[in-house]
């Protein structure tokens, strides 16, 4: 069953719980006053004109709860509020929370786009304190009471968009010096946004929302904070995963989902390169779990983690064979996270003065891009019960196996690709 957002801040609450240092020290025995929450206001007026996000940033939509008994709010309490929120005159909500700790006056810290109206609908704040005894998170007191608020984002104009694509593919061993990018129009852009050159510009990366994320935007962070590196949904995380810290609360409140690909650009802004995740260790066939066959053949898990409403993350793995100088042979385990036939996808925004130009990036995944000759190569030569025979990518046969990708057929007609290096 999904858990409800108050439920997913209780959780944040219970992470605090139990990685803070601060937790050792005992909570400070309240005065025997009781919490109430009074009748709450806004800080803005209703229908307020954002001229921009940082507009909005620095002065946010916050909801106040008066808290007239003088009740002392702790490090341990936090008071949140789940809100739905409607865009541009939709109907249909987006359901999210927000919340403040050691505060009555709690932020509206979705992740807003400039360009768009917002009508936003409270329908239920808790306030919470962490149990140091039992490791949870208690709720003291609940209010249903609900508010609403309407306000204005304005944006730069959109002058014009722009798509790359590239195929990436598990036959390429070196990312970095097989590099699969896309060349960047920098002329056309720059004229669309009237400037002479790119460095008068801001390029900044979508959130899968569409939203500014913030490693392009705070001053807490840099653009390398992330490099790039997107999670099975599109949404910004870190190459290693579970990461704490700075990271925990620019994912939105839950530590970073696993690595599935990167799109960036490159310093001058004039490529847009593509990786996909990978990490090989040594191939052991007696291990628990073996992974079977080799070349080609891909095992694939799904798995999904809570709450938050985690990505579906594919786990895939590929045996690939490598001939040593000395004629041996190395197995490895090739691990990724990328699904072929499958599409991944990277969106940003480059910004001068008011005018704005969005760009599409999109990383077509193949299993190999060799396959077609492999799958030709061996329908060919299945009618046949023969010695071992080696190939080349082009087709040709060869007397014995060569640097670069080979393909062997055995009696059988099945054929193998072994790479050497």
């Amino acid at each position: 069953m999904q858990r409800s957002y108050i439920t997913n801040i209780k959780l944040r609450m219970k992470h605090l719980l139990l990685t803070t240092a601060l937790l050792l020290a005992a909570v400070a025995t309240q005065a025997q006053v009781q919490f109430e929450w009074g009748t709450a206001s806004w800080n803005i007026e209703n229908g307020r004109v954002y001229e921009n996000i940082d507009d909005y940033n620095a002065d946010p939509a916050t909801l106040i709860f008066p808290n007239p008994t003088g009740y002392t709010l702790t490090f341990f309490n936090i008071v949140a509020v789940s809100y739905d929120v409607f865009i541009d005159g939709s109907t249909e909500a987006i359901h999210t929370a927000s919340s403040k700790q050691m505060g009555c006056d709690v932020p509206l810290t979705y992740d807003f786009i400039e360009g768009h109206d917002y009508r936003i609908v409270v329908n239920e704040a808790v306030l919470c304190q962490a149990n140091i005894a039992t490791r949870t998170t208690d709720t003291l007191s609940t209010c249903t009471d609900q508010y609403t608020i309407s306000f204005r984002i304005n944006g730069p104009e959109i002058v014009n968009e722009y798509n790359y694509e590239a195929t990436m593919s598990l036959a390429i061993l070196d990312q970095e010096a097989e590099l699969t990018f896309s060349e960047v129009d920098l002329a056309s852009i720059c004229k669309d946004l009237g400037i002479n050159d790119i460095t008068e510009a801001k390029l900044i990366g979508l959130n899968a929302n569409g939203s500014y994320n913030k490693a392009f935007t705070s001053p807490d962070y840099g653009y390398d904070f992330f490099d790039g590196w997107r999670d099975a949904d599109g949404g910004y995380t870190v190459w290693g995963g579970g990461a704490g810290g700075g990271a925990y609360d620019l994912v939105g409140g839950h530590n970073p989902y696993p690595a599935v690909y990167c799109i960036k650009w490159n310093e001058t802004c004039d490529t847009i390169k593509y990786y996909f995740y990978e990490y090989w260790r040594d191939y052991d066939p007696d291990e628990s779990g073996e992974i079977p066959g080799s070349g080609t053949e891909i095992v694939s898990v799904k798995r999904q983690a809570a709450p938050f409403r985690a990505p579906e993350t594919s786990y895939n793995s590929v045996v690939m064979t490598f001939v040593n100088e000395d004629g041996t042979t190395t197995q490895l385990v090739r691990n990724y996270r990328v699904n072929p036939g499958q599409d991944y996808s990277a969106n940003f925004i480059i910004k001068a003065e008011q005018k704005a130009v969005l760009v599409h990036a999109t990383m077509h995944f193949v299993a190999s891009e060799y396959d077609p000759i492999v799958d030709g190569i061996a329908s060919a030569n299945k009618a046949f019960r023969q010695d071992k025979r080696i190939f080349g990518l082009s087709g040709a046969r060869q007397q014995s196996l060569k640097k670069g990708l080979n393909i062997v057929i055995d009696e059988t007609g099945t054929a193998r690709k072994i790479l050497v290096r």
